[in-house]
């Protein structure tokens, strides 16, 4: 396997759990299921260094490699929905489609949503960042593939 070289940038400091934090936000969520910025508090709180764990353990992957290539921004494909309507019936991306169309939910509006606050993984411009993006971009596909709703 080729290896391909990453960039993290050095001044990115070490992220660490903060169950205190995620357990103010999760109160703020429960008081109401609509204040989305709070969902995204409660995961940095307690995502602690799992982002560049992951990273890591993506890149080691040929599949990892061969998207980080490719260096697809995703939403526009996600938004285009003609193609994925034409997609089998059952299929993830013909039921990602009909998810998001009933939820009235678009990838671009995930990320205006995201990109109202810094967040840990905002403000530089490196590899990291590219992935954070991929794993904000494809979250509602856990959705599906799970069955969990919006």
């Amino acid at each position: 396997m080729t290896t391909t070289s990453v960039y993290i940038d050095p001044a990115r400091e070490i992220p660490r759990l903060q169950p205190l934090k995620a357990w103010r936000h999760m109160k703020k969520l429960i008081a109401d299921k609509e204040d989305t910025e709070q969902v995204f508090e409660i995961i940095e709180a307690l995502n602690g260094k799992a982002t560049h764990r992951d990273f890591e353990r993506f890149m080691a992957t040929p599949a990892g490699q061969a998207e980080y290539a490719k260096r697809l921004h995703l939403p526009p494909i996600l938004d285009n929905h003609e193609p994925l309507h034409e997609l089998p019936e059952g299929s993830v991306g013909r039921t990602y489609v009909e998810f998001m169309e009933r939820e009235g939910l678009s990838a671009a509006g995930l990320v205006a949503e995201s990109e109202k606050r810094p967040g840990k993984l905002r403000g530089y411009k490196d590899d990291l960042l590219w992935y954070g993006n991929r794993l904000r971009d494809t979250h509602d596909m856990y959705h599906i593939l799970t069955g969990y709703g919006p």
